[in-house]
């Protein structure tokens, strides 16, 4: 069974690799106490306990950690280092539960964005393309027309309308493309998030 990966502050980039070899990613925070997963305190840059998870909730940078990172990972732990006094029986399974309908929501609102972002992508995929077409056909018609002219410059309009339609075109095409790949991985491994579990220790 692959072991798995321990990830603290300060050593985010060293475990990078490993991290994608191994089916378990173990995260490993300090908090002071169990409400900064989801409410950050105020804490000065002047302080030591100002890391980039009690600079803000620390799910919001779990999460995002997690989804550029998980590659094909099968389970997700977080371990979460608190003061001895601020741990009591059954705050493993609260958390875990806790942490989960967190980011049960968040991907619904994610999703929710996506499929507004998804609406505009095809309207301006549509836009595009008639867009190409009518630019093409104006840089045929310039371009038919110039020969009779044997003007360099109507020829250059031409071809600055037939480049300006490729370019009309690749913006509507990146988003069914590279976006909606990047889009589904995602959702994928924000998916798998879900099934988090929180493991509380002592620091």
């Amino acid at each position: 069974m692959p072991l798995p990966v321990a990830i603290s502050s300060g050593s985010l980039e060293q475990v990078a690799k490993s991290m994608t070899q191994d089916s378990t990613i173990r995260q490993v925070i300090r908090l002071s106490r169990p409400e900064q997963l989801f409410q950050a305190d105020p804490v000065l840059p002047t302080s030591q306990a100002y890391t980039e998870f009690t600079a803000q909730p620390a799910m919001d940078t779990v999460r995002d950690l997690i989804i550029r990172r998980a590659g094909k990972a099968s389970r997700i732990e977080l371990v979460v280092e608190l003061p001895a006094d601020q741990i009591y029986d059954g705050i493993d399974e609260e958390l875990t539960t806790a942490v989960r309908r967190w980011v049960t929501v968040q991907n619904a609102i994610d999703d929710d964005s996506a499929s507004a972002g998804g609406a505009v992508g095809r309207r301006l995929f549509v836009f595009g393309l008639l867009a190409f077409l009518i630019l093409q056909i104006a840089s045929i018609y310039i371009r038919y027309y110039g020969d009779d002219w044997n003007n360099y410059p109507v020829q250059a309009i031409a071809e600055g309308v037939s480049v300006t339609s490729w370019v009309m075109l690749w913006f509507p095409v990146q988003l069914f493309t590279v976006e909606s790949w990047r889009s589904a991985i995602r959702r994928r491994r924000a998916r798998l998030i879900e099934q988090l579990h929180v493991l509380v220790t002592s620091h």
